[in-house]
């Protein structure tokens, strides 16, 4: 059950090399430009029965419900492609959630995913072995239910002729790197996008590197986390708004005094402030649209219990099933969104100049996490040998060097 890591430089792996050349014949989908339209809905997700909680250590039941957990669901389309941007309020996207969707809604809609990362919801979406000693007993009910609502939510959103812009604030001075608090690198930047629909309504998307981690671990109540209250408090001045967590892998807020709740609190006032004072670009009502699902290729699974040694290939996947994954790739106009199946981390963004990649390409670029598949943390690759942190260890599953994987996937794809 046992093995060693192994370290093989990543360009002498057989799995970047395939990837790479699956990279080089990959084509996004371009789709004509035409008048844009958008819809949005929300579906509540809060389980009627009391149920596991996932996030921190396995929790079997929830004591009550702070406040509600929804999945939310934006729509955005042309004459020729359509797709729904879903985000759930849970601790990640889970697949079998993910391939229930899709086994539902019209396959001709695209789907970008995500999640609040709240530590804080439901628990028992995971049917795999340690899935279940993760998020609790395992609930097909529960998920068919959820799966059945939001793909109604989603072929049922009516759509009206709507313009988007892209905007960003800055917030660097609330977040920190947690695994490298003295001097690991920071993405401090609030990024998303407006849209405004010719009957005035609006919507506002927004993504966040910071864990929701907010609530203290022994609060057994179901929350949303600051997420949530954000939301909440952005929808006094637009009609929706929704959140998709963004690189995850490496940031937490900032220590304050306050607890739990009082904390969400304050961390949400700062955030919508932030938001309200925001820069915008040029609005775009009819843009070209590009889009993809790119599945990665991975080696064996090293999930980490030492310093030289992992859990072997055969055990993990008895465990939590193959590694597998996709990145989702969204283009509207010079607007790039491009969603990973894991915590992905802003260092990565920060170090790998990401940003200014995509810049020097007139992009605009919004990297998300937890897009349907699980594959653990992704971190800066030089705190593979040095950092004792759980995130460089028992939170990642795919060994030495994938930091500098996916930053060059992520190149690839946003230099076609």
């Amino acid at each position: 059950m046992i093995g060693q890591i192994d370290r093989t430089p990543l360009h002498e792996q057989d799995f970047y090399n395939e990837m790479m050349a699956r990279l080089d014949t990959t084509r996004l989908v371009v789709h004509d430009p035409s008048a844009l339209k958008a819809g949005w809905s929300k579906v509540n997700i809060t389980p009627a029965k009391n149920m596991s909680m996932a996030g921190y250590i396995p929790r079997d039941h929830f004591d009550s419900v702070h406040d509600s957990l929804y999945a939310r669901i934006l729509v955005i389309e042309n004459t020729g492609f359509r797709c729904a941007m879903v985000n759930v309020d849970l601790l990640i996207f889970p697949p079998v959630l993910r391939d229930r969707i899709r086994e539902r809604v019209d396959q001709q809609t695209f789907l970008y995913l995500s999640a609040t990362h709240t530590h804080n919801g439901v628990g028992g979406w995971d049917p795999s072995i340690g899935g279940r000693l993760i998020t609790g007993s395992y609930s097909d009910d529960y998920v068919e239910d959820v799966a059945a609502r939001i793909s109604e939510a989603i072929m049922n959103t009516a759509t009206q002729t709507a313009s988007m812009q892209y905007w960003q604030a800055e917030a660097v001075d609330l977040v920190e790197n947690r695994v490298n608090v003295d001097s690991g690198k920071v993405d401090g930047k609030l990024r998303g996008v407006k849209l405004v629909r010719a009957d005035s309504s609006s919507a506002l998307l927004f993504t966040f590197s910071a864990h929701a981690t907010s609530i203290q671990s022994d609060v057994m109540e179901l929350s949303a986390d600051y997420p949530g209250r954000t939301i909440e408090m952005l929808e006094t001045n637009t009609d929706f708004a929704m959140f998709m967590s963004g690189m995850v892998g490496s940031h937490r807020f900032k220590y304050a005094p306050e607890s739990s709740y009082e904390f969400v609190d304050n961390a949400a006032r700062r955030l919508s402030s932030r938001i309200d004072s925001a820069k915008y670009d040029r609005l775009i009502s009819a843009p070209s649209i590009r889009s993809a699902h790119v599945p990665i290729e991975f080696g064996p699974a090293q999930l980490r219990i030492d310093r030289n040694w992992k859990v072997n290939n055969w055990a993990f996947r008895m465990l939590f099933n193959k590694l597998k994954g996709e990145l989702t790739y969204l283009e509207f106009g010079n607007i790039v969104f491009i969603g990973t199946p894991c915590d992905f981390s802003g260092e990565i963004f920060v170090v790998d100049s990401l940003e200014r990649y995509a810049s020097a390409r007139g992009k605009r670029l919004i990297i998300t996490s937890f897009n349907g598949d699980y594959d653990g943390y992704v971190t800066y690759d030089k705190h593979y040998e040095v950092s004792g942190k759980e995130e460089i260890n028992a939170l990642n599953w795919v060994g030495p060097h994938y930091g500098e994987y996916f930053s060059t996937m992520i190149k690839e794809l946003v230099s076609k």
